[in-house]
Order: structure tokens, then C-alpha cells, then sequence
């Protein structure tokens, strides 16, 4: 039986609910591996409804829940025949939304379009539809002894994410890596196989709780060695810790997620860290979706980036021995720059960009001119779009206000999440939204962190972003199943009001960059403060200083904002190079953070008037590049038909392609084609060739090449020739394409148009060593002979395994005239 055929069973009373939802999670499980997203996600809506159900049946949700959640498995699925209680509920609450009891007892929905949104019925319709026609094509690429040995995976996601981990495996010391790969491409494993290919501690930072606890139990259920998922854990504040403060004390935990201010504030973990770092113990810090670092540290986090200070202070402790990893999926130049000005390692920065726009999104955007019209569309969105769906809104008062008015029509299953609610009911919020309890969640830009939610169907902006780049992040929180999913900004115009959704937008952009008058009256009351301890050029702040232009009632109600203002203040000047932040370090006792920093240029800090002037465009600086992600967003929301919207997120993430399914400059997909390999940038790496092998050396002799000659490429065995270049210690081996191996022997395998990708991008990852494969065909001998001799691999050994008379076109001979290497039977190897 299928799972639609064991639903109906269930339903009839054949099987019970329990059994039932067993067998399905397990078809599930099998479709979502085999790639059949589209019967995944309708399973899912199978199991959901016995949640549904069961919430309806113990009064936990009511009838208009009930409804609300039925219209849209009617609409996904098909007509069911529910129930006595299910056909009972649709006759009393149904036709309120489109739902009926059809003659033959099958429940049935009208399609039901609000008005404003008539002209959109395609996007809807293909929604709904559950279109797979423009999901990107698998390409999974040969596995080897990192994912064999310790995970439950056969081969990788795609060659970019193959790229990906052994490019953070074989990164140096003292360097900083930034990782971009697409929204399911895979990030994770990269975390996971730094920590179970060696013996030392990898420190994942990231956003949220929700995210830490995720990420943890991701890893244990995907590494298949014992000893290293034994060693995987979740720092959290709130919880007994002693086992992980252990871990870092006897050398065995191997892999710790946790946030940047349990890092920064428990004393505990912030000792064991620092004395890790010192022994050589903590090799690897990851800093995941690093994207977020610039505004979360601008606006209501600077932990993220007090945590930068922390990072160098391990850095040097460690005497430069850490290796850092800025991990994200979109990638805008501006926030790069921060990126690397604050995780950066002394100038060995390289990036590896797989940067590529959602092809999932279809755009809609609506203006209203009074703010109740505005209000009303969205809630007509809430009931007759496609759901799971968050609807996105700048205040917490907003979020709490559409709830309220939702209640009051009677839907009770919908919720809020921003930046007001509590940590115990945020982590109660998310398990229950990825549990499928509830498919409307009224959210602020708080919420989506750590959301890895992937049937969510429809967005809903009843706001303007304050720039393109959250416009394009929170977008991104739905359709990441690969499937369709909507994107509708319904946006507040009138001139006459001040809620005006661009100039509240403009007004967020406004108040994240301090004033010159006011970063000055900071600095010098910090440096004027009684608490503040001066020696010299160094000094030791409090950052709950007060400024001194505050009245006294303003002092008595700074809080964490002041303190926080006072970071952002500091580490300005510390990005700007006008002091250097040598520790940071939070007092539990006091609840207040100190910053040590060393002054640059002590008479140029103490004189305010000429600090100003020299400031001035520092501080510009920063806030043209906000207002810029501004501009960006009132520019496409001005003019949303004069130019794609892909075309426009290029502007933001230039290196990406123009891909676009649909939006007000025009209807269906654009001719844009996304590449099929996607590494977009070269990287360098200052990494000597290691010695080769003994067995290598006695073939190879000191020169760097060495001849194999075959009668046909296509009689070999890629398998054994796997078998054979692990003996020599090299480290790929590059196959014609259509002569995949097939067995799991363990070895780094590329197929030559593969290879064309990463020789021109990442060669230094192959640098000791390739045994590589040419074919019959003139042009691709040339090709890949050509690749291979050029950004650095010419000092590579390679081992050439072809016909003796293989012509090389661009030298006019065969490979044996020419090359001055030795000559081998591969037998002999």
C-alpha cells in the first residue's frame, strides 16, 4: 500500500492512527530520499491531519482551525471522504471558507481567490499544484572516506558541497574561510565532518537556541561513528553543562554548538575555551549563517560581534593555530566586508562562493492606501493562501494586534513570535511550528533563525523590509523544499500616516547607525567615566557607562540598549582601526560587558574636534552602506514591474544568476539559465605540495610526472584505479565522464567536466597529487591537460594513465613525446 492508500484505511478505521502514521513516516522518508518531494510534502499533510484531528478532537483547536487547515490538504491532496465528526465539522464551520460536503460524502473545497489577487491565479494555482517543473535537477557527486567512514551518506549532495568539505578539512591554520552554499545544499555537514575527521574541538556559533539544538541532534543522527557522535553536544545556558565543561577539560568532546553570549557570559565555558585554545585542543570556530553578524550586532545582538574580540583573543592564545569558518547561504559584498573586518585571520581570507537565487518564489505585491484595507487583505491572504505561512511585520505590537483581531474572528490555532516573546515560549513556538501544530505564525524579524521549516508555502510581507537583503531572507523561509511558494508584499502607502511602510523602513535604517555628535559624547564619556581604567594608551571599559548627555531619569533607564550602543561604539572604531579591542569579558555580578582596547593614536581619540572631522566619513561609510540595502527595497517596491526582481537581487548578490519564476515585471520563469556547477570564485590558498609517498617517490623519482600507458580507457577498472591512488597517497582521481566508479573505495573521484570546475577554482585542495585519466577525445585530453598545468597544480605530481600515442592538441605530439616523466605498468603500482 501506498501512503495515500493507508491514510484512506486509516480514516475507514482499517488501521488505527497510530500504526498508520508509522507507516507513513516511513514511505515519507523513502519519497523525500528517492527525490519525490511532491508525494513527501502531500504525506506529510497526511500525518498532519491525524494531528489536526486530534487537537480538534481534545478541544485544543476549534472548528475554524479545523476548516482552515482541511481547505488547504483538500486543496493540496484531493477530496477525501473524512469522518462523521470531520463531515459534521465542515457542514457547521465550512462554507465560511469555501469548504462543503459533497453528494457522495467526499469533502471538497472552492477555490477561493481574495479579489486583489485575482490576476495572480497561476502563481496560486502552481502552489497549490505542488509543481516539481522547476525544481532544480539532483546532482549528486561520487562519495569518498569522509562520508563512508563516518556519516550515513553515500555520495554528496552535489560536487559543490564535496568541494565545500574538503576544502574546510584541508584549510590551514590562521585562516578564515567563508562557505556560501545554496538553502539546502548542505552547510551542516561541513561542521559535522570537521569535527569527525580529527581528534580536536570544532566550536559551532550560531543565532539561536532553536538552531544549537537542531544543529546537535542532526549531527548525532547523521554521523555513524560512535566515538564522535558520543562527543557531540548543545551548550545552553539554561541547562546542567558539566558533562560538556568535561568534555573540554579531558580532550574528548569533539564538536560543541552553542551561541555567542554563552560563550561571551558563562564563566565556565569561556575558561574551558581559552584553556583549549592554549593547549591546541580547539582547532576549528564556526560562525554559521554568518549573514546575519552585521545587522543582529547593529540593531539588538552585539554579541555576535563581541564574540569577534573573543575570537582573536583565542586566536592568539592558540598562537594562531585556529581555523575559522564563516558559513552562510547569500552573500551581498558589503556584508563580506564586515564579515571579514571582524572574523578575518591577518589577511588569509579566501572564500568559496556557491552563491545561487531561489528559484522557489513567485512575486506579488500590492499597495493599499489605507491602513485598515491593508490589515483586512491580510487576513483575507491568511485564510484563502497557501499555508504553512508567516505573515512578517516590524513591531511587536503589530504581530500581537493581527492575532488578536484573528482570535476575534474565531481562529485560535495562530500565533506570534518577535522579539518580545520569551525564551521558553520561542522554543515552545518552534518545536510546535516544525511539528506541524499550527500553519500561521504573525512573526518580526526575530523569527526564521533556526526555522529549518521546509513546507512553508506562503510569505507575506504586511510591511516594507528596512533593506532588500531581509526582504530576500525572510522570502527564503519558504519553498525551501524545493517546491513552489509564494511571496506577497502587501505594503501601506498613504503619505498622510505615519505608519507609511517606507518611512518606518527608512526610520529602522535611521536609528542603526549612531550620529557622529553622538558616537563622540560616547567615547568621551567612556573615557571620562570613574569606572574606566586608563594605563597608557590601554583601556578597560565599562560598557554600562552612561553618556554623559543623558538626563538623569535617561541613566536610571539605559539597560542593555546603552550597553549595547556603547559596543557597537567601540567596535566602529575598532573596525575603522582607530583602536584595537584586546578583550572582552562579561561581569554576571554587575550583568555588564568590559571591553580592554588599546588607543591608536591617543591624542587624535582625546581631541574631539579633529575626531569628528576624521570620522565623519568613517561613520558615512557605514551608514551609506545601510541606506543603500534601503534604497534597494523602496527602488523595487516603487517600480516593481520595471526590471526582474532576480535581475534586482543580483544587485545585491552579484554573484549569483538572474533566476526568477515569476514576478510583477513579468509571468512564469525567465530565460535565465543557472549554471550546472556554481563555484563561483577562485581561491588561494599558501600551501607547500607535501612530500610524496614512499611507493610514489620510487615510481615518480623527483620528477612531478609519470606516465601510465593503457590500451583503452574503457576497459579499466575506475575502482581499482581508486584503490591504486589512495596506495600513492594522492589526492584525486579525475575519470572520464560516464566511467563513474562503483564501489565505495574511498578515494577523492572527479569526472573530467567536474574537474574543469575545481581546477580553475579550488585547485590547491588536489595538491598532493592526481591520477588522472584521459579519454579518446582530442579536445577534452586538451582541455584537462591544459587545466592541469596551470593556477599553481604544474607543481602538482600527476599520474597521466592513457594511450602512449595520446595526442596533446595544443603541443602538437603525443603526451609521451614530450613529457619528461618516467614510464610505469599500472599493474606495478
Amino acid at each position: 500500500m501506498d501512503y495515500m492508500e493507508i491514510f484512506l484505511k486509516c480514516i475507514e478505521g482499517d488501521i488505527d492512527t497510530s500504526k498508520a502514521s508509522e507507516l507513513i513516516r516511513q514511505q515519507a522518508d523513502v519519497l523525500l530520499l528517492s527525490g519525490k518531494v511532491k508525494e513527501y510534502e502531500k504525506a506529510v499533510l497526511c500525518l498532519t491531519y491525524f494531528i489536526r484531528y486530534r487537537q480538534y478532537n481534545t478541544g485544543k483547536i476549534n472548528g475554524n482551525d479545523l476548516m482552515l487547515f482541511l481547505r488547504d490538504f483538500v486543496l493540496y491532496v484531493g477530496r477525501v471522504r473524512f469522518p462523521r465528526l470531520i463531515q459534521d465539522a465542515v457542514r457547521r464551520d465550512g462554507s465560511k471558507i469555501g469548504l462543503f460536503v459533497a453528494s457522495d460524502g467526499a469533502v471538497d473545497a472552492t477555490v477561493i481567490i481574495p479579489e486583489d489577487l485575482k490576476e495572480h491565479k497561476t502563481y496560486i494555482e502552481e502552489v497549490y499544484s505542488l509543481s516539481e517543473a522547476g525544481m532544480q535537477s539532483n546532482r549528486t557527486s561520487f562519495g569518498d572516506d569522509y562520508i563512508y567512514k563516518f556519516t550515513k551518506f553515500k555520495k554528496y549532495r552535489s560536487l559543490e558541497q564535496k568541494v565545500a568539505v574538503h576544502s574546510a578539512i584541508n584549510l590551514p591554520d590562521n585562516y578564515t574561510l567563508m562557505i556560501s552554499l545554496p538553502t539546502g545544499g548542505g552547510k551542516s555537514l561541513v561542521t559535522q565532518l570537521l569535527a569527525a575527521t580529527e581528534a580536536k574541538l570544532t566550536l559551532v556559533i550560531v543565532p539561536t537556541v532553536s538552531l544549537a539544538k537542531d544543529q546537535c541532534l542532526q549531527a548525532k543522527s547523521c554521523i555513524t561513528d560512535k566515538v564522535v557522535c558520543d562527543s557531540v553536544f548543545c551548550y545552553r545556558g539554561d541547562s546542567d553543562n558539566s558533562v560538556i565543561i568535561s568534555g573540554i577539560k579531558n580532550k574528548t568532546a569533539r564538536l560543541i554548538f552553542t551561541s555567542p553570549e554563552a560563550v561571551i557570559k558563562s564563566l565556565y565555558l569561556n575558561n574551558a575555551i581559552r584553556e583549549a585554545a592554549k593547549d591546541g585542543y580547539l582547532h576549528n570556530i564556526v560562525i554559521d549563517e554568518a549573514h546575519i553578524v552585521p545587522d543582529w550586532g547593529v540593531h539588538f545582538r552585539s554579541d555576535f560581534q563581541i564574540f569577534s574580540v573573543i575570537l582573536n583573543e583565542l586566536q592568539e592564545a592558540s598562537r594562531k593555530h585556529i581555523r575559522t569558518y564563516l558559513l552562510s547561504a547569500t552573500l551581498s559584498d558589503d556584508v563580506v566586508d564586515v564579515l571579514f573586518s571582524l572574523f578575518g585571520s591577518d589577511g588569509n581570507n579566501i572564500q568559496y562562493r556557491c552563491d545561487a537565487l531561489r528559484p522557489e518564489p513567485r512575486y506579488i505585491i500590492k499597495e493599499y492606501r489605507n491602513y485598515d484595507e491593508r490589515v483586512n487583505a491580510v487576513i483575507e491572504m491568511i485564510k484563502y493562501m497557501p499555508k504553512p505561512l508567516i505573515v512578517y511585520v516590524i513591531e511587536p505590537d503589530t504581530a500581537n494586534k493581527y492575532c488578536k483581531k484573528l482570535r476575534s474572528m474565531g481562529f485560535t490555532n495562530v500565533f506570534s513570535y518577535t522579539g518580545d516573546t520569551s525564551d521558553t515560549d520561542r522554543e515552545l513556538l518552534l518545536e510546535k511550528w516544525k511539528a506541524n501544530e499550527f500553519d500561521v505564525m504573525i512573526a518580526t524579524s526575530a523569527f526564521g533563525m533556526g526555522v529549518d521549516k521546509s513546507n512553508v508555502r506562503t510569505i507575506v510581507h504586511a510591511c516594507v523590509p528596512e533593506n532588500l537583503s531581509r526582504f530576500y531572507q525572510e522570502v527564503g523561509r519558504g519553498g525551501r523544499d524545493g517546491l513552489p511558494s509564494l511571496s506577497i508584499t502587501a505594503m501601506f502607502t498613504s503619505k498622510d500616516d505615519g505608519r507609511n511602510d517606507l518611512s518606518v523602513a527608512f526610520g529602522l535604517v535611521n536609528k542603526s547607525i549612531l550620529k557622529k555628535e553622538n558616537l563622540l559624547i560616547r567615547l568621551d564619556s567612556i573615557l571620562k567615566d570613574q569606572r574606566t581604567l586608563i594605563e597608557g594608551d590601554i583601556i578597560v571599559a565599562d560598557l554600562n557607562t552612561v553618556p554623559n548627555s543623558f538626563t538623569d531619569d535617561e541613566a536610571q533607564h539605559a539597560g542593555m540598549r546603552n550597553m549595547f550602543w556603547n559596543a557597537n561604539t567601540l567596535l566602529l572604531l575598532h573596525r575603522k582601526g582607530y583602536i584595537r579591542i584586546t578583550h572582552a569579558s562579561y561581569d554576571a555580578q554587575q550583568k555588564t560587558y568590559f571591553f580592554t582596547f588599546k588607543m591608536l593614536d591617543v591624542a587624535l581619540l582625546y581631541d574631539k574636534d579633529r575626531l569628528g572631522e576624521t570620522i565623519a566619513s568613517d561613520r558615512q561609510n557605514e551608514y551609506d552602506m545601510r541606506v543603500s540595502g534601503y534604497h534597494k527595497m523602496a527602488d523595487i517596491v516603487h517600480h516593481p514591474k520595471a526590471k526582474c526582481w532576480g535581475r534586482q537581487f543580483v544587485s545585491l548578490f552579484p554573484l549569483a544568476r538572474p533566476i526568477c519564476s515569476g514576478c510583477p515585471a513579468h509571468e512564469g520563469r525567465t530565460s535565465a539559465i543557472e549554471d550546472s556547477i556554481r563555484i563561483r570564485l577562485e581561491s588561494e590558498v599558501d600551501c607547500e605540495v607535501s612530500e610524496p609517498s614512499r611507493l610514489l617517490k620510487r615510481h615518480m623519482g623527483p620528477l612531478t610526472d609519470l606516465l601510465v600507458p593503457i590500451n583503452d580507457y574503457r576497459d579499466l577498472d575506475i575502482d581499482l584505479i581508486g584503490e591504486k591512488a589512495k596506495k600513492l597517497n594522492v589526492s584525486c582521481v579525475i575519470y572520464p565522464d560516464g566511467c563513474e566508479p562503483t564501489r565505495e573505495v574511498g578515494c577523492l573521484f572527479f569526472s573530467h567536466s567536474e574537474f574543469m570546475a575545481v581546477a580553475s577554482k579550488v585547485a590547491w585542495i588536489m595538491r598532493n597529487g592526481l591520477f588522472i585519466i584521459l579519454s579518446d577525445n582530442g579536445n577534452s585530453n586538451n582541455l584537462i591537460f591544459e587545466a592541469a598545468n596551470k593556477n599553481g597544480i604544474e607543481h602538482y605530481r600527476k599520474i597521466w594513465c592513457c594511450k602512449i600515442d595520446t595526442m596533446i592538441l595544443s603541443r602538437n605530439k603525443t603526451i609521451h613525446d614530450f613529457l619528461n616523466c618516467r614510464t610505469c605498468n599500472l599493474e606495478t603500482i
